[in-house]
């Protein structure tokens, strides 16, 4: 019964979805790879948008929607695809396994510096950044913080792996960490961050003080899920502290290509985009016309208008 659920779920993500134009191939491929990551020992590689790749194994989550959603994060990634220019630089704080690391640096061509801290996930990072030859990644396998030291990560969970007590938890890594501040020089301004670290988002703020004000710094997309209770703090606060630097949230919508203010964060998304200059940011994203060609072929066409 729990496997016929999880189909029909599935199913219903994949008719509601607006990349998928045919749900019951999508759910094909959704048991397919399920099935053939169960089989094969060795890491798959896939085969994605624009030539690039990345590999997927059992127990991925995350990329592994890129399979048969095409692409899972649509909303946030297509913005940054009209967003980013070449010269720009993105800083993806919880890399993972690199998705938005490939969309910025190897579909947009701008520079990225990917940061993960667990060492089985990052090593996947990098795995990723190589077999595309993306010389214009740079990885860093280090935590963020509000100052510098060490934390616990668990190292089972995924996505979801976190900073931990070592005291509640068996499956976690000592993990060197520093501030966002400390870890980019004077001449490493991003245009973007991103920002996935299961709730320990106000101490990797609280750490990039002198980033935040900077004038290069328009956007910073951000999941907030709800679990900053494990770290004794409330969502608020991060609000605050992204209101307080000039930075207001949106909703992008596709394929209008229009960003939509909102009051709080976006509730219908983990993600939440934020803003500082939106006149600067709605004109640079209405400079690039995208096309997605879903086919075997699978390529994203931008075009300067």
């Amino acid at each position: 019964m729990y496997i016929i659920k999880k189909l029909k779920e599935r199913y219903i993500q994949f008719i509601k979805h607006p990349l998928v134009e045919y749900p019951f191939w999508s759910l094909i491929k959704y048991i397919y790879i399920n099935v053939r990551l169960r089989i094969q020992k060795k890491p798959m590689e896939i085969k994605w948008f624009n030539g690039l790749k990345f590999y997927l194994s059992l127990g991925d989550s995350s990329i592994i929607e890129n399979y048969y959603f095409h692409i899972y994060d649509y909303e946030e990634s297509i913005f940054l695809i009209h967003f980013l220019k070449s010269k720009d630089l993105v800083v993806d704080i919880g890399a993972n396994h690199g998705h938005y690391s490939l969309i910025a640096s190897g579909i947009c061509g701008a520079k990225s510096i990917s940061i993960e801290p667990v060492r089985k996930t990052y090593d996947r990072l990098l795995m990723n950044v190589k077999v595309n030859m993306l010389n214009n990644v740079k990885t860093e396998n280090i935590g963020l913080s509000d100052d510098d030291g060490s934390l616990y990560f668990s190292n089972n969970l995924g996505n979801m792996n976190k900073v931990v007590d070592i005291g509640k938890m068996n499956l976690c890594e000592r993990v060197e960490v520093t501030t966002l501040d400390k870890l980019l020089s004077p001449k490493e301004n991003p245009e973007v961050i991103k920002i996935d670290v299961e709730g320990y988002e106000k101490k990797v703020l609280l750490g990039a003080k002198r980033i935040l004000k900077n004038h290069n710094l328009n956007i910073i997309i951000i999941e907030l899920n709800n679990s900053n209770s494990d770290y004794g703090y409330h969502e608020d606060d991060i609000l605050s502290l992204l209101n307080g630097n000039g930075f207001h949230p949106y909703k992008y919508i596709y394929p209008e290509n229009v960003l939509i203010p909102l009051r709080k964060k976006n509730f219908d998304s983990f993600n939440t985009i934020f803003i500082k200059d939106i006149n600067f940011v709605e004109k640079r994203i209405n400079q690039k016309s995208m096309s997605i060609e879903k086919s075997k072929r699978r390529f994203i066409k931008i075009d300067k208008l």
